[in-house]
């Protein structure tokens, strides 16, 4: 289930938290909810798996604001 751009979880309508990352000029987003365990990551406004954020942060480590 992919998570939508909302304050609330689209399965259980618990409030969604974002932690949000400038990384190269690019916004890293994590959104997830606590009460589904549901998380999604995205750069720049597409989505991305978990593996891709994570060679994002490690590739710019030293350009994150």
């Amino acid at each position: 289930m992919a998570v939508q751009d909302a304050d609330r979880c689209p399965a259980c309508k618990k409030d969604l938290v974002r932690v949000k990352m400038l990384v190269d000029g690019n916004n890293l987003v994590m959104t997830s909810c606590a009460n589904c365990d549901i998380r999604q990551w995205s750069r720049a406004g597409e989505q991305i798996d978990l593996s891709e954020a994570l060679v994002e942060v490690g590739e710019h480590s030293g350009r994150r604001r």
